[in-house]
């Protein structure tokens, strides 16, 4: 029983040593002309962001260290610099959500913009398109799972709204989307193995088998 004591501690103890030895931040670059990536570790949460010339990306979440398997989970975030939308909303006496959706982008109409319902959990349950004139009329019937309609298209920030705002009510929704300068990573996870960790640098592979040698930030 003493020796199981001693085994679960040193395991206990080189578990959280892992953990400790991947705080700060380090940086990857596969070249002059090929952005940087850099990612910041502190407690159990990261960071990740990536900068080319047209623009970047930026993801934040936590991270796990298993068995030399790097584990980056991703949350959920919302843009900082949000598109605008407008809701104007007449009582449906109806059992059943009528939603009008056109979106713009500087008074031009966007065709093919997603129009997704999307769970608690932020899952997709489906989508349709905006089409000519960037517009998308919808007549939901069963809504019981629907928690959020997202509006989106490349390149542009995009719109949330409950739909809580928009439930049992026929509603027109007028979306201005926004030039989106930073893209924010979706929610997921990613792997990746560890192969080296020193106190300079931090060598991981993807699950291409590609090597990223990320150096330690001065």
């Amino acid at each position: 029983m003493y020796l199981r004591y001693i085994l679960f501690f040193l395991l206990s103890f080189t578990l959280s040593s892992s953990i400790a030895q991947i705080a700060g931040t380090y940086i990857y670059s596969a070249g002059v002309d090929a952005g940087t990536r850099t990612l910041s570790f502190k407690g159990s949460n990261f960071s990740d962001k990536s900068t080319g010339h047209m623009s970047g990306k930026y993801g934040e979440g936590s991270y796990s260290l298993k068995n030399n398997r790097l584990y980056l989970n991703y949350h959920a975030l919302k843009d900082k610099d949000s598109s605008i939308y407008k809701i104007d909303i007449s009582n449906n006496p109806s059992n059943f959500t009528r939603i009008y959706i056109q979106a713009f982008e500087e008074k031009n109409p966007v065709n093919g913009a997603g129009v997704t319902m999307r769970d608690k959990n932020f899952d997709v349950l489906f989508s349709v398109t905006t089409v000519v004139n960037g517009i998308a009329d919808l007549t939901i019937r069963k809504h019981a799972d629907i928690h959020y309609i997202t509006i989106d298209f490349i390149g542009l920030n995009s719109v949330t709204i409950p739909f809580d705002k928009l439930k049992n009510k026929s509603s027109n929704v007028f979306v201005d989307f926004k030039p989106q300068l930073t893209m924010l990573e979706t929610k997921r996870t990613d792997v990746y193995k560890v192969l080296n960790l020193f106190p300079e640098k931090l060598i991981l592979s993807d699950l291409n088998g590609t090597e990223l040698v990320f150096k330690r930030a001065e």
